[in-house]
């Protein structure tokens, strides 16, 4: 299971507050609007059937509302709601809409002052909520009930308006928030970033202190990981000693051995040359093998020495001068193609490399094969050197295992130590250089390419 984003952990931890927070302020909000709202437009609402009750008129004990229709119909137009009045005197209707009913037991609000009184309630007509206004007063001698009703249009608007002006910025103010939680994770988290950078530039080889500045909650980390890598690189240095001291070592009494290995053979009887032989060519793998792993250990950075600009086609003259000879003997045609190309690196290890490279492929070439080799510089200025060979080639699968220390393709035990090429590419990656294996196009086998840098060449 993967871990949780520092950033994602902090937005789960803070999402239920700030939706807690956006839930009370929605209810504050509504609570708000609904009862400035209803204060509002209940006053309005009373105004009116203030309003109307000036208009009536006692005429012979009985109420008449002077008021003109032009004159109600002003009163009641509106622009969103429908508005109605009714005018009770002694439970009956005088005036306005029989279908506005009086006011219940239990009104929501009610007041008085002086003569009048008025309550305030809810109400249908017709299937629509209405909201109503109950005015008793004394008018001429005669007590009225008034009654102004409206539909809930505008109240309902006014309530979304002010709803929507307080939980916006609510809203904004949350999403601001998280935003500055995320950019500010990701700015607190730079110092991390740095020290991921420099780790990954680091070559396999490096276990020099980390530099990078970070935060003061890191640095004990960082102390940490500086203690890890000066313990694994006393480790790997006395690892490394040992394997160049052991090398040196055994070479001056296995060289001792084979001199006297040939020696016998050159002197002993027919009978025993057969046995004598299997001991020298023993002795000579086992001289390889030193050869090898002394190489392997001067292919440590530690033990680089300073780089200097190096002509590829000497390298490769130096390399026919060494390895012709070997040809010749096993019956291979080796050729050189040498173009102009230069890089900087270390003289020996990069010989190195070389003779292991065309090495291998005569070990792998069939009697009276073909090896070519070369250098140069592609298309994009990379320099390079190739080596081709008309063998059975590398099969996909394996173009990478080929690489690894000890590794041997199946059917080619015997042919090598498997340590030439684990040279090759620990030498190629001290000089920022890749190489790689694929199908010559001309002779058919395996090619095998060290591409440089370009700002190398």
């Amino acid at each position: 299971m993967n871990p949780a984003s520092l950033r994602l952990l902090l937005l789960r931890r803070l999402a239920p507050a700030m939706l807690a927070l956006i839930i009370a302020g929605a209810i504050t909000a509504y609570n708000v609007a609904l009862q400035s709202a209803t204060r509002a437009y209940d006053r309005a609402l009373l105004d009116t059937a203030l309003a109307i009750a000036g208009e009536v008129r006692n005429i012979h004990g009985r109420p008449v509302l002077t008021l003109s229709n032009q004159a109600q119909t002003v009163l009641l137009t509106d622009k969103f709601d429908l508005q109605y009045f009714t005018v009770y005197f002694h439970g009956q209707v005088v005036a306005g809409s029989e279908r506005v009913l009086p006011l219940p037991s239990h009104p929501d609000f009610s007041r008085q002052s002086g003569h009048d009184a008025w309550s305030y309630y809810d109400g249908q007509i017709d299937g629509r909520e209405i909201r109503l206004a109950s005015l008793d007063t004394l008018r001429d001698g005669l007590k009225l009930t008034v009654i102004a009703a409206e539909t809930r249009v505008k109240r309902t608007r006014v309530i979304q308006e002010i709803l929507l002006g307080m939980v916006l910025p609510e809203l904004l103010l949350v999403g601001a928030t998280l935003a500055l939680v995320w950019f500010g994770i990701r700015s607190g988290l730079a110092p991390l970033e740095l020290l991921r950078s420099e780790l990954a530039d680091r070559s396999q080889a490096d276990l020099s202190p980390i530099q990078a500045a970070v935060i003061e909650e890191m640095q004990p980390v960082v102390q940490e990981i500086n203690g890890l890598l000066r313990r694994l690189d006393h480790s790997l240095t006395i690892q490394r000693q040992f394997v160049s001291d052991a090398a040196h070592q055994l070479r001056t009494p296995i060289s001792a051995l084979q001199a006297q290995v040939e020696l016998v053979l050159r002197e002993s009887a027919p009978d025993r040359q057969t046995q004598l032989q299997s001991i020298l060519r023993a002795t000579q793998r086992l001289a390889h093998l030193v050869h090898q792993m002394l190489a392997l250990a001067r292919a440590e950075p530690s033990r680089m020495r300073p780089q200097q600009n190096l002509a590829l086609p000497e390298l490769l003259t130096q390399c026919a001068e060494t390895l012709l000879p070997e040809a010749f003997r096993i019956g291979v045609d080796l050729g050189f193609s040498a173009d102009p190309a230069n890089v900087r690196g270390d003289p020996f290890l990069l010989q190195e490399m070389l003779l292991n490279l065309v090495d291998n492929a005569l070990q792998h070439t069939q009697a009276s094969g073909v090896v070519n080799v070369s250098c140069g510089v592609d298309p994009i200025g990379r320099p390079f050197l190739a080596i081709e060979d008309n063998g059975n080639g590398v099969a996909e699968i394996e173009r990478e295992k080929i690489f690894e220390r000890f590794y041997q393709s199946p059917g080619q035990a015997g042919k090598g130590c498997g340590l030439g090429l684990a040279i090759v590419r620990d030498i190629a990656r001290l000089h920022q250089a890749e190489v790689s294996v694929d199908t010559s196009p001309e002779l058919g086998g395996a090619r095998f390419l060290v591409r440089f840098p370009p700002g190398k060449a």
